[in-house]
């Protein structure tokens, strides 16, 4: 079965056979061994507004962007729902509970139903209130505007954005950055990405917009996961850099 695969379907499943092998040792470390703690500059920013949330009993308002499906279906838009989960499970007894925008339609469907399961999740359907996840604005602009309009409020404690995001959020940014409101982005757009390193904000880059749930959750699945694709992108680089070599001696055609 495998002669008639070619070399990149053999190469594929090679990396797919790896993947789950690396992810199968270290969830067998985890469960033998605490993880470590490493420091993370941007795990660390969160944290560190959880506990202002918690100890000045003031609220996280929460951007998750403001495009899933308006434009064209993009799953990254959604990258926000499970850092607003995360959030959630961390902060959903404070004074302020956890503020979430959205601007789309159908990404504010899915953060009322995050939020309602975390209530439900913890037993007290009873404290769900639906204006905790709305739905701000249809474009950019409008969601921009009704998010900077809502980050003057004396009772916030930090903002973070996540998900899809066009340049237009840097006026949200720079209306946090007047009024001394830490801020923590995580876009997964070029273009919002390039809007974060307006002012004072937390900018996470790369891999961490997507991880930063598993960081923050702490839990051994997302945990493990994470380390397996420390150990597949380790071994893909060994594997590119043999090929190279492979190829340079004419081993390779």
């Amino acid at each position: 079965m495998l002669s008639t695969l070619t070399l990149n379907d053999q190469l594929a499943l090679a990396l797919g056979l790896a993947g789950l092998l690396f992810l199968l040792i270290n969830l067998l470390l985890l469960k033998r061994n605490q993880p470590k703690h490493i420091p993370e500059p941007a795990k660390e920013a969160v944290e560190n507004l959880l506990h202002v949330s918690s100890e000045q009993g003031k609220r996280l308002v929460v951007g998750l962007g403001q495009n899933l499906t308006n434009a064209s279906f993009d799953l990254s838009g959604a990258s926000g729902l499970s850092l607003q989960r995360a959030l959630l499970k961390r902060s959903l007894f404070n004074d302020h509970p956890l503020q979430s925008f959205s601007g789309d339609g159908v990404l504010a469907c899915l953060s009322r139903m995050v939020v309602h399961g975390a209530y439900r999740g913890a037993l007290a359907s009873e404290l769900f209130d639906g204006s905790l996840s709305q739905l701000s604005g249809t474009s950019p602009l409008a969601y921009t505007a009704s998010l900077a309009n809502y980050i003057p409020d004396t009772s916030n404690a930090g903002l973070l954005l996540a998900g899809q995001m066009s340049p237009v959020i840097l006026l949200a940014l720079d209306q946090a950055d007047r009024h001394s409101l830490p801020a923590i982005s995580a876009f997964s757009s070029l273009s919002g990405q390039a809007a974060g390193f307006f002012g004072s904000s937390v900018n996470l880059m790369g891999e961490d917009v997507f991880n930063a749930e598993g960081k923050l959750a702490q839990r051994k699945a997302s945990l493990a996961s994470l380390s397996a694709q420390d150990w597949l992108r380790i071994a893909i680089s060994i594997g590119l850099l043999l090929g190279a070599i492979l190829k340079m001696g004419g081993v390779l055609p």
